[in-house]
């Protein structure tokens, strides 16, 4: 191939002049074309096409375009669905227009209708409860107290004293049956405690007065590994019928299981409240099972009026305290068992009846100990029990009369009552509440329904309030008349 050098003094084309003929030759075939079809369209009218590029494709003003020309150029690039086809520039008839509107206000109509569903299941407050049955390695033992049916009252001291009706705690104390009377034998965990010791019994009993007169609880910080009747708290109390005040009709010993003073995690900074089984009734001359289970709730706090958050009271003794807040003000007098300081207001007798019996819900709920009506609190611990007896058999009849050194047994059967207390299986049930919307999930739902109908998203929304309204429209109040709004190029290359 000969390749011949440029040769001098020829000037040089410039890429400039190529295009300048290129564009040249370009129209001038176009011109033949034209030609062509302009014959070819004489000879068959039918096929005549006219075109017009800018009606297809309008070059709008880089600045000062109109604010719906603004509003097509921004709807081209948009990610909101439908957008482009509703404000197409040029390529769609009007009726495809209308049918792409109606599609998109039918489709954002329905998404307005599921935003407020999905707000109006929130605002709701709808629960879950989840309830699970949670198998641990041990379960911390409940407080129990024991209470004699005639309160704890000795006949023979109402004797020698006189004080029959007791006025204050010192006057009750100095007329009841004493802890080391009551209680004959104790043992937890098959571990005995000597009730000749009164260190021994300290340890784990305490006195408490009650509204069913002065009582006995038990309270230890040991957990029980071993459920039934072969392990937990095994109790012979004596009831002394012999010494029973004058009017009342049965004998026996009422137990109540809970208290505010446990937590089967040991947990302080997650304290439950415990709240009190109901009575059990156990008679003399049997040996009583009470079989218990245990109940973790953890309510919904932020729902309101469905749980008092940090509340110490159980709805039964926030109403108890409302009772005896109505009582002392009504009454001026002292339900037994409220050790509030009131400038030593004495025990409710046979006198105060009538007041009492006058108290009404309008008295109790200016109550000031608790909210009342009463919220339950929104961690709470509960038991339920379940009751099994038989005879006393005669060996232990005859091994209990060693110890007492009584030898009458009709007596020793009409006194003694022994009870058994224990779970039946180390296992207990938590039930949890939760929100049934969260705020996480409402998001995720509305997140989920502005895509669906839509095609929305974080970015279209972007998009359309900063973009198109913030930086396009709005500057147009004040003379930014810019295609692409604020952060437009002055120049384009």
């Amino acid at each position: 191939m000969d390749i011949h050098p440029p040769v001098e003094n020829e000037p040089l084309i410039s890429s400039s002049s190529l295009v300048e003929d290129a564009s040249l030759t370009v129209e001038d075939n176009n011109t033949l074309s034209s030609d062509d079809n302009n014959n070819n369209n004489n000879n068959n009218p039918s096929t005549t096409i006219e075109h017009n590029n800018d009606d297809y494709f309008p070059n709008p003003s880089l600045h000062n375009p109109a604010a719906l020309e603004t509003i097509k150029w921004w709807a081209e690039y948009t990610s909101i669905h439908g957008m482009y086809y509703i404000f197409e520039r040029g390529h769609f008839q009007k009726w495809k227009k209308f049918a792409w509107l109606i599609v998109v206000a039918s489709c954002f109509i329905t998404l307005l209708i599921a935003i407020v569903s999905e707000f109006k299941s929130y605002n709701e407050y709808n629960i879950d409860t989840t309830i699970k049955t949670v198998i641990p390695t041990s379960l911390h033992f409940p407080n129990v107290i024991l209470c004699n049916a005639n309160g704890g009252v000795d006949g023979s001291l109402q004797n020698s004293t006189g004080i029959i009706e007791p006025r204050n705690e010192e006057e009750l104390l100095s007329i009841s049956q004493s802890l080391a009377d009551f209680i004959v034998r104790t043992q937890f965990n098959n571990k005995v405690y000597n009730t000749s010791s009164s260190d021994e019994l300290n340890e784990v009993w305490s006195t408490i007065i009650t509204q069913n007169g002065l009582c006995y609880e038990f309270n230890t910080n040991e957990s029980v590994f071993v459920p039934g009747i072969n392990a937990g708290l095994v109790v012979y109390t004596w009831l002394n019928q012999s010494s029973y005040p004058v009017g009342v009709d049965w004998a026996g010993v009422h137990v109540l299981i809970g208290g505010n003073n446990n937590n089967y995690d040991n947990d302080e900074e997650d304290n439950n409240v415990v709240s009190q089984s109901e009575t059990v009734l156990v008679p003399p001359g049997a040996v009583s099972f009470i079989s218990l289970s245990m109940q973790d709730i953890q309510r919904e706090e932020n729902k309101p009026l469905n749980c008092l958050p940090g509340g110490t009271t159980t709805i039964d003794e926030c109403r108890l305290n409302c009772i005896m807040d109505a009582t002392r003000a009504k009454c001026r007098c002292r339900i037994m068992g409220d050790t509030t300081d009131s400038k030593g207001l004495d025990y409710c007798n046979s006198t105060n009846d009538v007041c009492r019996e006058s108290i009404s819900d309008d008295d109790i709920s200016i109550c000031q100990t608790c909210a009342y009506p009463p919220l339950p609190p929104c961690k709470e611990q509960t038991y339920t029990t379940s009751y099994s007896a038989g005879r006393i058999s005669q060996n232990l009849i005859q091994e209990t009369a060693k110890e007492q050194q009584e030898t009458n047994f009709n007596e020793l059967s009409n006194n003694l009552a022994v009870i058994h207390i224990n779970y039946a299986s180390i296992q207990y049930t938590s039930t949890t509440e939760t929100k049934s919307t969260s705020t996480w999930q409402l998001f995720s739902n509305l997140g989920g329904s502005f895509g669906f109908f839509m095609g929305i998203s974080i970015i279209s929304i972007v998009e359309f309030f900063v973009e198109l309204i913030g930086l396009r429209l709005l500057p147009r109040l004040w003379g930014r008349e810019e295609l692409y709004g604020i952060g437009q190029k002055k120049k384009f290359n």
